[in-house]
């Protein structure tokens, strides 16, 4: 079955310009003498079996060419309805179902991984009016933690030596947090009218690194060293770092897309009824199902916090991935755990090496 707007998009142009050769509109397919307006073929159905080119014509009313619009519009809607709830509440089905050749009722997996991760990268942020990242932005309130550890210190709940403990513990994560982790962390952002605190002159720290080394990479970077240089400024500039970052992460995940298909490769590789296709695939319909439940959670965030939703975030990863062993591979309970161990870490290598990688070029981007 031809993608109904697929085939819209791609022939358009080459239906007027068939019509404005021909001067009439295309003949009713099914009758006799209804050729193909293209390639001249002879005409059985609705399209041609020889170039795929619609038989019928654009030359039509307004209201028709309307009424058509909205029929594609339901069409590609019946499909979502079709395609998100088997991709998120019955892993590996719809996989297996696309393996076995039933694939125009579903999207196709590559249009379905963009869609998801547009959702996730660029619509969501704009619903929930903030950007989305794997750290949140909001800024912590250290004088709350603080004024709960006075409190606990002061009801007889924590020993002299917790409480210094934990006082100095909260000073070096504020000094942390306000020199900024490049990439990960940005440096909090100054209200209108604050300037921001200068750091104390005698601070040992200059986010995570002493400040004594920053200020030799500083003099070094005076001195002509273009590398010094760069990262004097990038540790000078975390935000933008941080900002140049975020941008480099949804394109490392797309090129994650074959490398974790070359995992399941790794995984299966006595398997030869699979091919690197078949695992593309599977690893398609798994990005996409995990964009789409971060998205979820990220709403869900705001309503029960970060905490609850990683950890369902994690679980839901697990045993999605434990499901397309079982039901796309045909493994047992047993050899699927197995396996499932091995592509979690193997996998959380992976996206360490590109959350670094994304920092690298991010740096490189300043």
């Amino acid at each position: 079955m031809s993608d109904p707007l697929g085939g819209a998009a791609d022939t358009a142009i080459e239906h007027a310009a068939a019509d404005a050769a021909a001067g009439v509109g295309a003949p009713k397919a099914g009758t006799q003498d209804a050729h193909c307006l293209n390639c001249g073929k002879a005409l059985v159905g609705d399209f041609c079996h020889a170039c795929g080119q619609g038989a019928q014509s654009l030359r039509r009313p307004f209201w028709s060419l309307v009424g058509e619009s909205i029929e594609t519009l339901f069409a590609i809607d019946g499909r979502v309805a079709r395609t998100l709830p088997n991709l998120l509440l019955h892993p590996g089905r719809m996989t297996r179902l696309y393996l076995d050749g039933q694939r125009a009722r579903f999207i196709p997996p590559f249009r379905l991984y963009v869609l998801a991760s547009l959702v996730f990268f660029v619509l969501l942020p704009l619903v929930i009016g903030q950007r989305v990242g794997f750290i949140s932005q909001v800024e912590p309130t250290f004088e709350e933690a603080r004024a709960q550890i006075e409190e606990s210190y002061q009801q007889g709940d924590m020993t002299e030596a917790e409480y210094q403990e934990a006082i100095s513990g909260m000073d070096k994560a504020e000094a942390l947090w306000r020199g900024g982790i490049p990439g990960l962390v940005a440096t909090p952002p100054v209200t209108e009218g604050e300037e921001s605190a200068p750091a104390p002159p005698d601070a040992e720290w200059a986010g995570f690194m002493p400040t004594e080394a920053l200020d030799a990479i500083r003099e070094a970077g005076e001195k002509g060293d273009e590398d010094a240089a760069r990262f004097a400024e990038v540790m000078d500039r975390p935000g933008l770092l941080a900002e140049q970052t975020r941008r480099w992460i949804p394109r490392m995940m797309f090129v994650l897309l074959p490398v974790f298909a070359c995992l399941l490769a790794l995984v299966y590789l006595w398997r030869r009824q699979f091919l690197f296709f078949d695992h593309l695939i599977v690893s398609l319909h798994f990005h996409a199902a995990l964009f789409f439940a971060m998205s979820i959670g990220v709403i869900a965030a705001q309503l029960v916090g970060w905490g609850w939703v990683t950890l369902a975030l994690i679980v839901y990863s697990n045993v999605y991935l434990y499901r397309l062993n079982r039901v796309v591979y045909g493994r047992g309970p047993f050899s699927s755990v197995m396996r499932t161990v091995t592509l979690d870490r193997l996998y959380f290598c992976v996206l360490l090496t590109a959350l670094l990688m994304a920092v690298i070029f991010g740096a490189l981007s300043l």
